[in-house]
């Protein structure tokens, strides 16, 4: 039986500095790369013999195909990264019901029907880890979908992980503000755009994998994370919202 990990979004950023790290593991044999981009699988495949590409779209029926492989193979699940995510900034009102339905089954339900499915296959000592953001401790304007869908996987991760202690499963929620990835727009009509507290992919991963070894519920990578969770907390919620939009209102 492969003991495998499995981590979604895997051909960039944060899920391709995962699946790098997590290559190093001895205690893994397989890890499962899961993307829609079959170049992009197959040139990560390339970096270490234990990477297992797998084609799968998250918001059109690509849980099932995990399932699907689940049942065939049998693994020994020891880890599951939920890292696919989409964003998106603007008006909610100018999102479709394709844009709002794209956005809830890979935000949110995937990674809850991939955790579902993958307990089946966990034993003492697995680990599961969920990247949310620090958009997840307050609302927020113009990211209303994105904050909304991280706070759900947020509460979820924390609330199942809870469930988990008897197993000895430990579930982390991993909660950055701005990531340095190719994902970020640098420029807006011609206006360098400043990102406040922005950390490296190399921390955000080293950390979480360090957290969740740890047995942590929670990841809060660099010092601006970890503030603005604390100030969030002790800070009225419009308040936190009217800067936080004066903050966007020029990029937006």
């Amino acid at each position: 039986m492969a003991r495998i990990a499995l981590v979604t979004g895997a051909t960039g950023g944060i899920g391709e500095k995962f699946v790098e790290n997590i290559c190093l593991f001895s205690d893994i044999d397989e890890v499962w790369a899961v993307g829609r981009n079959r170049e992009k699988l197959d040139a990560l495949k390339n970096k270490s013999e234990k990477i297992v590409p797998v084609i799968a779209d998250l918001s059109d029926g690509g849980t099932d195909v995990l399932k699907e492989l689940f049942a065939e193979k049998k693994p020994e699940i020891r880890l599951l990264v939920n890292n696919a995510g989409v964003a998106y900034m603007g008006k909610f009102e100018e999102m479709s019901d394709s844009d709002l339905d794209r956005f809830c089954k890979i935000n949110c339900t995937s990674p809850a029907v991939l955790m579902a499915a993958s307990l089946k296959y966990m034993s003492e000592g697995a680990r599961i880890l969920n990247i949310s953001s620090a958009s997840s401790f307050q609302p927020n304007p113009y990211l209303s979908m994105y904050s909304a869908s991280k706070a759900f996987l947020k509460n979820l991760s924390r609330a199942v992980g809870f469930e988990l202690k008897e197993r000895k499963i430990t579930v982390t929620c991993v909660c950055p503000y701005w990531v340095d990835t190719g994902m970020l727009p640098r420029e807006k009509d011609g206006k360098k755009i400043k990102y406040p507290g922005m950390v490296s992919v190399d921390k955000v991963v080293n950390k979480a994998l360090k957290d969740s070894e740890r047995g942590k519920d929670m990841s809060v990578p660099g010092l601006f994370a970890s503030y603005f969770r604390l100030y969030s907390k002790i800070t009225p919620t419009s308040l936190v919202m009217k800067q936080w939009v004066a903050a966007i209102k020029k990029y937006l």
